[in-house]
């Protein structure tokens, strides 16, 4: 294991740096404050080009000045038209995540400094682990995959609307399958996961990071969520155990690449 069961001990290289010498209930704090500066940005970007989207393709709404476009009540028939709009979610999803993700990187640079690598996990991991965590995964996914086909309540058609819908399909790769899972990975796996560990132990923070990550993923019905939070446990192991964000930003692209392909 890279990482032991309890809170993370500073390394005697941090004890030099006054920032990570802080309490680790302050540092959590300001980890969750970088999380929700982020998260904020996020949500914010993916808004403003989702809306931007349904008034590019919406007539009755393209010469309104942005004042009486967001009262307009054609907006939220707009949105609700384009809310499985595969043009419209991965451009909304591409900068959203590339902008959030930047951010990310540079306020977490600006706070921990040059432990900026081992406080997102950045380091590679070995290919023992690695190969470990991929057939755990993969595992998991067939199982999951098995019960969608016993169960229909296990099943949705978001995703294949999504990808018929698309006119890009270098934008749909992009904002679907690789975006979300580098941005994601980096906000649940890394930061938050990164600031959890301050002042839990390796399963507290495993959980409650499957937790948020599921919560990000509120389009899908509750029996789809549950699957989510599986997933989103074993990719918070990979990443515990694995010492290594690389482990399931890969197999959450993966998985993403996969569900766009078989849709």
């Amino acid at each position: 294991m890279e990482h032991p069961s309890g809170p993370e001990t500073p390394l005697p290289e941090d004890r030099l740096d006054p920032e990570l010498s802080m309490p680790p209930g302050l540092r959590f704090a300001r980890g969750m404050g970088i999380f929700l500066i982020v998260f904020t940005t996020f949500f914010l970007v993916q808004t403003g080009v989702f809306i931007a989207h349904c008034r590019t393709v919406t007539p009755a709404l393209q010469d309104l000045a942005l004042s009486d476009l967001l009262q307009d009540p054609g907006l939220v028939d707009a949105m609700q038209q384009q809310s499985t709009n595969g043009t419209a979610i991965a451009k909304a999803s591409l900068w959203s995540g590339l902008s959030a993700l930047l951010l990310l990187v540079l306020l977490v640079r600006q706070w921990v400094g040059p432990h900026l690598g081992r406080f997102l996990g950045l380091r590679r991991p070995t290919w023992r682990a690695a190969l470990t965590w991929s057939g755990v995964f993969i595992l998991v996914a067939a199982a999951q995959e098995g019960l969608s086909h016993l169960f229909p309540v296990f099943t949705t058609d978001f995703m294949a609307q999504v990808v018929r819908t698309a006119n890009d399909p270098v934008m749909l790769v992009l904002g679907i399958g690789v975006l979300p899972a580098l941005f994601e990975e980096a906000l649940v796996r890394g930061l938050l996961y990164g600031s959890l560990r301050q002042i839990a132990d390796e399963h507290l923070a495993v959980a409650l990071s499957a937790g948020t990550f599921t919560l990000m993923h509120m389009q899908y019905p509750a029996p789809i969520l549950l699957l989510v939070l599986m997933l989103g446990v074993v990719l918070g192991y990979a990443r515990s155990r694995t010492g290594s964000i690389w482990v399931p930003v890969g197999l959450h692209m993966l998985n993403n690449l996969v569900s766009l392909a078989i849709a």
